[in-house]
């Protein structure tokens, strides 16, 4: 019966969150809230995307020798494993430590920096954990090909709409502020990871450029004469 409200108010999330989103939340609420909601998903994950292997094994089987027919059943168990296994680790280990990092990163910005709010880190987490519903609930139709580019428009803007009027509900700051807290937080992750790419590729360039250096004075292939070269023989005999 817990579970079944717990659907309840799920679907009641997605589609009214300005209601829902007024629920308080602990963190360890919080996290149980979403592992709770996350296994129906996974479940459909699973089974869609065993549906997926299934098809396109099964077309690109059609017309093989019983070799390659073999090869096709051993791949087919790798990506049955692969799906199931990945999807586990998906909703169940990485998803929830992106929550819990991104809203750490939210609440060192909008608290620390900017003084926007007051509430804790666990306001924050259970927004995050509201935000993030429409798109672990859609996840299977990133599998489908002709539903993936779907998917990638309408889950993230959807979650970020449910985010940030759980943020400004659950923090207690206007809506605008809260979008443009997510606005903000955005154009700097997108300028750290800026400049780590390009101090990497700086990096890169000296040292490549520091071997190539080192490698042109370790042979000195200006000091090599043509004319100690024998034809046939494949060695020098004469240097300058």
């Amino acid at each position: 019966m817990a579970y079944i409200d717990e659907l309840r108010f799920f679907w009641n999330m997605i589609w009214k969150p300005d209601k829902g989103s007024k629920r308080q939340l602990d963190l360890g609420s919080a996290i149980r809230l979403y592992y709770t909601l996350a296994v129906i998903p996974f479940i459909a994950y699973a089974i869609i995307g065993s549906i997926v292997v299934a098809l396109g094994v099964g077309s690109a089987s059609l017309g093989t020798t019983s070799a390659m027919g073999l090869l096709s059943g051993v791949i087919t168990s790798i990506s049955y494993l692969s799906v199931f296994w990945g999807g586990i680790i998906l909703f169940f280990i990485l998803i929830p430590l992106g929550i819990a990092i991104d809203a750490a990163i939210y609440q060192v910005i909008a608290k620390t920096f900017l003084n926007a709010w007051k509430g804790t880190y666990d306001k924050t987490f259970a927004a995050m954990v509201y935000g993030i519903f429409p798109v672990i609930m859609l996840l299977w139709l990133s599998l489908v090909p002709l539903f993936n580019s779907i998917y990638i428009i309408i889950a993230p803007i959807w979650g970020i709409i449910i985010f940030v009027i759980a943020l400004s509900t659950q923090q207690r700051i206007t809506r605008l502020n809260a979008l443009l807290i997510v606005v903000l937080k955005s154009l700097l992750v997108i300028a750290v990871i800026t400049l780590i790419g390009i101090s990497v590729f700086s990096s890169l360039t000296y040292l490549i450029g520091s071997a190539l250096q080192y490698g042109n004075t370790f042979i000195p292939w200006g000091n090599l004469t043509m004319s100690g070269w024998h034809l046939g023989q494949g060695s020098y005999t004469s240097y300058k």
